[in-house]
């Protein structure tokens, strides 16, 4: 009965260590996930600036000064989410440890 008790418990340990181990591995998918999907959208983010920019160059006065001033607003918010994503699985990786 005393074997029986000791094999529970190591089955028991042996199951928490697991879970926290896929925890820890599910923790760095996303972190690394986070990583590769910061690099693409800054990518993406300085190409779309560059294309609402040249389309901003057929305006002229006002009208252009506004239209940067869109474009670049719109590339800053793109990437301070993007920005943000990543230190979220950053912070959520760095909790599993």
């Amino acid at each position: 009965m005393k074997t029986l008790a000791t094999l529970a418990a190591v089955a028991c340990a042996a199951a928490f260590s697991f879970s926290a181990q896929a925890a820890d591995s599910v923790a760095k998918i996303q972190k690394d996930q986070a990583e590769a999907s910061y690099d693409m959208t800054k990518k993406q983010a300085a190409a779309d600036e560059k294309s609402a920019m040249a389309q901003c160059g057929v305006l002229s006065g006002d009208a252009k000064d506004q239209c940067k001033k869109n474009a670049e607003a719109a590339h800053d918010k793109t990437m301070a989410d993007a920005k943000a994503n990543r230190e979220k699985a950053k912070a959520e990786y760095k909790a599993t440890k």
